[in-house]
């Protein structure tokens, strides 16, 4: 069964999301018709299990070529960049050729990036191989790169021309691949729907088992982050809230060398910025609580690593996207399913590092996280 979301944006542009199994038969046909060739870009691990299949897709109607770079965190950066680019230019790509990311956070955000700078920008899609990719990095038009400094400094909107999410080969994940987009979709419920949270949680006893995440799961993450990236496709407002737990989650990511998962410092992430909403008074304790109890039964973690000084993560923080003449930002809960307003009206309030060394001590002292589930 195959079911399509469509993200409607202020421009006029619209993107289809097809979702369901064997929905990547339906990659030729949302190419552009006049494309004259695709550079289909993958890290090598998933070009080794899916490349040859998804070029078969493309071949029959469009000239493709497969350009891989190495698997892994640290290869989203502007050198991995430049070698797509220049393998691209080898070929013979022109402007009127298209770029296909097939892979998790990483390929999308990378292939997103040279597609939006390339010939100065060619058409793109999607396709997601991660649960991550699916309902978070693939959707929305976010691309860049890595730099020494921090995650995602260098980067662009280039909103992708479809997204072909294919639950089969979300399917073929090992199981810390489905922390991290399990991450992203508490993420989403605590952002915009609490009854949503609670259907994860009750369906989290078996999201593991054959890494059978349901359609209707996945359908309404991608619902809600598509609704906040249509309204605000350039982050100058809602879209902030898509950072809960992220200024926190990257600076554990930064500090920690890219060891740890993105989902996994993402969850921290949550529950510490949740227990940051319970000390300034805009989050109940027990909510805050009860959003940690659904990170635990999902198997994520709600504290960072021990091996982690807490006074480096909150200087970490200071190069996080949203701060603002030396003030950190964040996006805060006063509910599960709905963010609390700054006083300008928008969603960032600024909080001063020693409310945030504070409750990363408490977190630290309270809270045990789960080990990583094994693939």
């Amino acid at each position: 069964m195959l079911t399509t979301v469509t993200i409607r944006l202020p421009d006029g542009q619209f993107c289809p999301v097809v979702v369901g199994a064997q929905s990547r038969t339906k990659l030729a046909e949302l190419l552009p018709g006049g494309c004259a060739a695709v550079a289909l870009v993958s890290d090598e691990n998933v070009a080794h299990l899916h490349g040859e299949e998804i070029l078969s897709q493309v071949e029959p109607r469009f000239p493709a070529r497969l350009i891989t770079f190495p698997a892994g965190e640290i290869h989203k950066c502007r050198a991995t960049k430049e070698q797509i680019e220049d393998a691209m230019l080898s070929a013979g790509l022109g402007r009127d050729c298209a770029v296909v990311a097939l892979g998790g956070g990483v390929t999308c955000d990378l292939a997103g990036f040279v597609a939006s700078t390339y010939m100065r920008g060619v058409p793109w899609i999607a396709i997601p191989t991660s649960l991550l990719a699916a309902v978070d990095a693939g959707i929305g038009g976010k691309t860049g790169v890595n730099t020494p400094a921090g995650k995602n400094l260098v980067g662009t909107f280039h909103q992708p021309l479809a997204v072909v999410i294919d639950l089969d080969l979300i399917r073929t994940l090992p199981a810390d691949q489905v922390e991290n987009g399990l991450a992203e979709m508490v993420k989403h419920g605590v952002v915009a729907d609490a009854r949503y949270l609670e259907a994860l949680l009750a369906a989290a006893d078996r999201l593991y088992q054959g890494r059978n995440i349901p359609l209707e799961l996945v359908k309404r993450s991608i619902q809600i982050k598509g609704e906040i990236v249509a309204d605000d496709p350039r982050e100058a407002g809602r879209r902030a809230l898509l950072n809960f737990g992220h200024t926190i989650g990257h600076a554990i990511e930064q500090v920690d060398g890219f060891r740890i998962s993105h989902g996994r410092a993402v969850a921290a992430g949550m529950s510490v910025e949740a227990g940051i909403a319970t000390r300034l008074g805009l989050l109940e304790a027990d909510q805050r609580d009860h959003l940690r109890e659904i990170l635990g039964a999902l198997a994520l973690p709600t504290a960072p690593p021990s091996r982690l000084p807490l006074s480096d993560l909150v200087e970490a923080t200071r190069l996080d996207k949203k701060s603002r003449q030396g003030d950190v930002r964040y996006v805060l809960p006063c509910r599960l399913g709905e963010m609390a307003r700054s006083p300008d009206g928008g969603f960032l309030l600024a909080v001063e590092g020693s409310i945030v060394l504070a409750e990363l001590q408490e977190v630290a002292a309270c809270c045990a996280s789960p080990a990583p589930i094994e693939a």
